[in-house]
């Protein structure tokens, strides 16, 4: 992330979580990298991401991915659930549009 052109520093609170101060402005980022290989609708349940504040979830495994129930349920508490290749473009957003970010799909 380092690399990122929205991201200037990054700093780890522990247990998977981090704050993303990102550029131009853009507010912070609370999020929690997680290695799951399909996040469910139980895994949300039980990260509890609005107890801790949570803006995102990101989901670090090349192959990881997340059931469509899981991704609605981190929507409706404003969360984003991502791969790793979304959060890459959604880390550009704020507020709805990037907890609702979708890549273009390829031709």
């Amino acid at each position: 992330m380092s690399g990122h052109s929205a991201v200037e520093s990054m700093t780890s609170l522990g247990q998977d979580m981090y704050i993303l101060k990102r550029t131009q402005n853009r507010p912070d980022l609370k999020i929690l990298v997680a290695d799951i290989y399909i996040a469910g609708e139980a895994d949300i349940h039980e990260i509890k991401p609005n107890l801790h504040d949570l803006d995102c979830i990101v989901l670090i495994g090349f192959y990881n991915k997340y059931s469509f129930v899981a991704e609605e349920l981190a929507k409706s508490m404003n969360v984003g659930l991502f791969d790793n290749r979304e959060f890459f473009g959604a880390v550009n957003l704020t507020g709805e549009k990037m907890v609702n970010y979708k890549p273009k799909p390829k031709k």
